[in-house]
């Protein structure tokens, strides 16, 4: 299971919809719904153990680059082509490191 956490300033509305435009983008690239997870948190809960990915602006993705895994800094949050362009890269090193291909 890839584990990925939209973040958001608050953790409510922005981040459910990015949310959706990232499992939008998976589904249609051909990745099964089974094999991820997308969740919501706001940036002071950001640091979870064991998230795989994080999808955020660049003003969040500042504080997120030292843990160590895969921050897709996006300027327009609702912009799903923009989302695809920058996070199916990253999710396919993943899949590869978790050996799932």
């Amino acid at each position: 299971m890839i584990k990925i956490l939209a973040i958001c300033g608050m953790g409510l509305g922005s981040g459910l919809l990015v949310k959706m435009g990232v499992e939008r983008v998976l589904k249609r690239n051909g990745f099964d719904e089974r094999e991820f997870s997308v969740d919501v948190g706001d940036i002071s809960t950001a640091r979870q153990v064991g998230i795989d990915m994080y999808v955020t602006t660049e003003e969040f993705g500042k504080q997120l680059r030292d843990l160590g895994v895969p921050v897709v800094e996006v300027f327009n949050l609702f912009n799903e082509q923009e989302i695809e362009d920058k996070l199916i890269e990253p999710y396919k090193e993943i899949r590869k490191k978790k050996g799932m291909e």
